[in-house]
């Protein structure tokens, strides 16, 4: 089993894959191991077969690089709970797993899971038989340093495409029952809806879908950091925490049972109700949260621990664990690519570690746990989510008890009732569950906004290390100089802080179909653009923008320019404007009462001989040729931001700049349409390097072939997001340029 969980690991974040020649040849070798009693090298071997196998299957199921963007008619069944939010416009977005069982063209029939996204008046149920007009691209996800890892998620939920149905939208198969295997998600989606209708505040309504059914879609980012911020995000999922809650729960009712079934002469003790009881109802739950990996996990250990009591043995927490891990990773080999395997079981392991050590009365047994919780999950927050909460032992002391003895049973009891119809006492019971956190929600936004309760964190792989070996130091029975030296290991990870950028730098970020570009020089920050999405929430600056500034260690933007009020461009204003002072706001088509008009003239300049200008907008001019056209201008470098300029205003500009459009750095405007640089456009700027921010497979074919050949017979190196992820030009002396993509290098397997 060592032998086996060693060689997963390794090859989940291998490059390479054995290759298929070398199958064969392992056969012998396995059987020489396993008769010499080498059981750890035999598993490695086998492990290494079984996975590569398992992994070339996988990469065979993706689609075709040929069928991008090519209409596909696919027939199948919706096999996930579908997560409703709202996008731009006002329009509702369903996303949901779909499971091919046909396809049309046959040459695109290899994906068997994908991930389909509606925009349709329809509502998608779990387990309907559809039949879809899609567009599919291959699974691809955004590649920013800071951010969350995409295509890590594809891999691991075995998404082979990625696609939108297409306007015209669906039609149900007629005549085909609902599929038997998403029998839990349709119970899911009955009580998600029957929360919904119960007349509860938006916040209470998404918490208590979030808990009881893993339905995520009321949780919108304001919601979930607030939740980060004092260190209970956890709470927002079935985890766990919640699945030994129930349980604990239901052993106890199996108890009240057991005595009555004393009382009634039936022989006390001979049959294991509390802990058939217990594993039945925490099997019931862990099916309500669509057998997340942590419920998983804490579904085997529970099993380990009921069936150990039972038997009347002996259980140790840790191989319990060990047994979660090896069984997690036989159902699916990439699972170690989740933030949720590893915080699941880190969580897990600090409570099993501490248990070894722990003394003292029952004040600190309650205490210590919190504390030793916080203590391990800083370095994994720092590693993950970029810092941690400093209030999470007192939240998590006021609020684990709160869910787990009063909101989670009384939601539980909810969710049956209204499986079995008694809808009016399912809704008094979520009204119940729902009051403390319609109390508790306008104070800690209160508070929240008072006062700063997460701790950004930006140390590296190794100072994470280090701090990880110092908290379970803290928590050993040593002595004072032992503990002192474990909280010394901590504080580098606690102090780390990124140096403010002195020599110029431009980082284009990948924000898929949209703009976000940051120039720091001499400890100053400017943000051009801060990517699409819904200016509401979700949106680009939310998920790829403010996580990448934190990152970088910045606390303030001197200069924030919104190009013109396109989505694509203006989408996250807002959002940035809330997390973090902003100086000065310039925006191309003015809407918000702070910005001034980025006006052709206007200039700045910082110290270290930085200079900046705005070429165009010169009039009331509305649309993509309202765009802030931007030149920044280095000791030695120019680079040109045009926004979104047609080629009549790429006109106008070179009419009256002339000569001083030349640059050495241009982003490609309008992300590569052909509406823009033409070139009349590229002799003047005569760019050496240039940039195209589009989407992956952009359902809009950007960037165009014609642009593309134009910039190729104009001499420039072309740099895409879509394909080589977030951009950094480091400027040098003298202009001398130092190009990185975030995509170089190192690439799994499954990327």
């Amino acid at each position: 089993m060592i032998g086996w969980l060693a060689a997963t690991v390794l090859l989940a974040f291998s490059p390479w894959l054995l290759p298929p020649w070398l199958w064969p040849c392992l056969g012998g070798p396995v059987a020489i191991l396993v008769l010499r009693g080498r059981l750890f090298w035999a598993g490695l071997l086998v492990a290494l077969l079984v996975c590569s196998l398992r992994g070339q299957l996988e990469l065979q199921q993706r689609l075709p690089v040929s069928c991008h963007g090519r209409s596909i008619a696919l027939t199948g069944q919706v096999a996930s709970l579908p997560r409703r939010s709202p996008v731009a416009e006002g329009r509702l977005r369903q996303r949901f797993e779909f499971l091919v069982d046909r396809a049309h063209p046959r040459d695109c029939a290899a994906p068997r899971r994908v991930l389909l996204s509606y925009y349709g008046d329809r509502e998608i149920k779990p387990g309907q038989w559809w039949r879809f007009e899609s567009r599919l691209r291959r699974p691809w996800g955004l590649s920013n340093p800071g951010s969350f890892n995409m295509q890590a998620w594809y891999a691991l939920s075995g998404i082979d495409a990625v696609g939108t149905v297409r306007s015209a939208g669906g039609a149900p198969v007629a005549g085909v029952g609902p599929a038997l295997s998403a029998w839990h998600h349709r119970l899911r989606a009955r009580v998600s809806n029957a929360i919904g209708q119960a007349d509860l505040s938006d916040v209470a309504a998404a918490v208590l879908a979030a808990i009881t059914v893993a339905d995520k879609s009321g949780i919108d980012y304001r919601l979930w950091q607030l939740f980060q911020h004092y260190g209970i995000n956890h709470l927002l999922v079935i985890s766990g925490l919640h699945v030994a809650l129930v349980a604990g729960l239901a052993f106890w009712l199996g108890k009240v049972s057991s005595a009555c079934l004393g009382s009634l002469g039936v022989g006390q003790g001979r049959y294991p109700v509390s802990e058939v009881a217990a594993f039945t109802l925490a099997l019931a739950y862990a099916a309500l949260a669509g057998f997340s990996v942590a419920t998983q996990r804490a579904l085997v250990m529970l099993g380990c621990f009921l069936l150990a009591r039972a038997l009347r043995r002996g259980n140790s927490g840790f191989n319990s664990l060990f047994l979660a891990a090896w069984l997690l990773s036989l159902i699916n080999p990439l699972v170690f690519l989740g933030t949720g395997f590893w915080l699941s079981f880190g969580a897990v392991a600090t409570l099993l570690w501490l248990g070894c050590w722990q003394r003292g009365g029952r004040l600190g047994r309650v205490l210590l746990p919190q504390l030793a919780m916080a203590l391990a999950m800083l370095p994994m927050g720092a590693l993950w989510f970029g810092g941690s909460s400093w209030v999470s032992p007192l939240a998590n002391l006021l609020m684990i008890p709160l869910l787990g003895l009063y909101v989670i049973p009384l939601s539980l009891l909810g969710a049956s009732l209204a499986l079995a119809g008694a809808g009016e006492l399912a809704a008094a019971c979520w009204q119940m569950a729902a009051k403390p956190l319609d109390t508790l929600w306008p104070a800690a936004g209160l508070i929240d906004r008072q006062a700063a309760l997460f701790l950004p964190v930006a140390g590296g792989t190794l100072a994470t290390v280090v701090a990880l070996i110092g908290a379970a130091l803290l928590v050993m029975p040593l002595t004072m100089r032992w503990r002192l030296g474990g909280l010394f290991m901590i504080l580098p990870l606690l102090l780390a802080r990124p140096a403010a950028r002195v020599e110029p730098q431009l980082d284009v970020l990948d924000v898929g179909q949209g703009t976000a570009v940051v120039f720091r020089a001499s400890g100053r920050v400017l943000l051009y653009d801060t990517g699409g999405g819904n200016p509401a929430g979700p949106n680009l600056a939310q998920t790829v923008v403010l996580p990448w500034l934190r990152h970088a260690g910045v606390e303030r933007i001197d200069e924030l320019v919104i190009s013109h009020n396109d989505l694509d461009h203006s989408a996250g204003l807002k959002g940035v404007l809330a997390a973090m002072p902003v100086d000065r706001l310039w925006q191309g088509e003015a809407s918000d009462a702070r910005a001034r008009r980025c006006l052709a003239g206007a200039a700045w300049s910082w110290p270290g001989g930085t200079r900046f200008r705005f070429l165009s907008p010169s009039g009331p001019q509305e649309g993509n040729d309202a765009s802030c056209v931007l030149q920044i201008v280095t000791p030695g470098l120019r680079i040109l931001l045009p926004g979104d300029i047609s080629e009549r205003q790429e006109r106008e500009l070179i009419r009256y700049w002339g000569g001083e459009l030349r640059s050495e750095v241009l982003l490609v405007a309008h992300h590569g349409s052909n509406t823009s640089t033409y070139q009349a456009w590229l002799n003047r700027v005569a760019p050496e390097v240039a940039v195209i921010a589009a989407g992956y497979a952009s359902r809009f074919g950007h960037p165009h072939p014609q642009v593309l050949a134009r910039l190729q017979r104009s001499g420039a190196v072309v740099y895409q997001t879509a394909g080589q992820g977030a951009l950094q030009f480091r400027i040098g002396p003298a202009g001398a340029l130092s190009i990185t993509a975030n995509r170089a290098g190192y690439k799994a397997w499954w990327m």
